[in-house]
Order: C-alpha cells, then sequence, then structure tokens
C-alpha cells in the first residue's frame, strides 16, 4: 500500500465558525489545524505509516547534522592550528 502525504495544505486554512474552544484556541495559537484535519481524514493505517516516514526522514536529518558537525568541527580546528 503507498500513500503519499501532503507536505503543505492545498489551501490556506479557515477556522470554522461551529468550532470550539480548544480548536479555535489552538487555530488562534498557530498551530496547522488543516495538517490536523488531513490527519484525522486518514485511517489509523494510514496515520502510523505516516508517522514512520517523518521518523525516519528526522532520524536521516540528525544523522547528517552530526556529520556535517563533525566537519565543521574539523575545520574550525584545522584553521585554529594554521595560524
Amino acid at each position: 500500500m503507498s500513500y503519499e502525504f501532503p507536505i503543505k495544505a492545498s489551501k490556506p486554512y479557515v477556522c470554522p465558525p461551529n468550532a470550539g474552544p480548544a480548536w479555535r484556541a489552538a487555530y488562534e495559537a498557530g498551530y496547522d489545524m488543516a495538517e490536523i484535519e488531513d490527519n484525522l481524514r486518514l485511517t489509523p493505517m494510514e496515520r502510523l505509516q505516516k508517522n514512520e516516514l517523518q521518523r525516519a526522514d528526522h532520524i536521516k536529518r540528525e544523522e547528517f547534522l552530526k556529520i556535517f558537525q563533525r566537519g565543521w568541527n574539523f575545520i574550525q580546528k584545522k584553521h585554529v592550528n594554521s595560524r
């Protein structure tokens, strides 16, 4: 089963007039309510798959940043020692 998850909401979110106080508070606090609504349309299995994809992407970014930091530290160390 393949499912493509949108990166951004397809349209700007407009808070519905009948939204409850918690929903409205989250919207006013800046939460991406379009993303929440999109997630609520997914089945539990699709939500798990989406979470696993995002988790894998996060781990890859963390690994890249560690490698980048080691390279940056190496450059800084060589630059300081070359003076």
